[in-house]
C-alpha cells in the first residue's frame, strides 16, 4: 500500500529556505525526494515515533516531522529543519 504524502505550506516554505541557503542544492533536492519516497511506502517504519501519530525522520541533513493518517492513507509533513551535525 502506498500513502499520499502531503506537505503543509509551512513545511514547503521551510524546505525552500533550506534549499536556497544550501551550497549543495542538488543534495537537498535528492534527500527531499528520498524522504518523500520513504514516507509514501513505509511511513510507520520511517524515523522515530513521537506523541500520537507524529514521527520524526532524520535523513541528513534534513530533519522531518510528519504525521501518519491511517484512515486516509496519508502522510502529512509538518515541519522540516536542518541537522546541526
Amino acid at each position: 500500500m502506498t500513502y499520499r504524502v502531503l506537505w503543509q505550506d509551512a513545511a514547503l516554505l521551510e524546505l525552500d529556505e533550506i534549499w536556497l541557503a544550501s551550497a549543495d542544492k542538488e543534495g537537498i533536492q535528492t534527500v527531499a525526494m528520498r524522504v518523500n519516497t520513504e514516507l509514501a511506502f513505509r511511513p510507520r517504519e520511517a524515523g522515530e515515533s513521537r506523541e500520537g501519530n507524529d514521527r520524526v525522520l532524520f535523513k541528513f541533513p534534513l530533519i522531518v516531522w510528519f504525521r501518519v493518517i491511517e484512515r486516509m492513507n496519508e502522510v502529512l509533513v509538518l515541519h522540516v529543519s536542518v541537522s546541526k551535525r
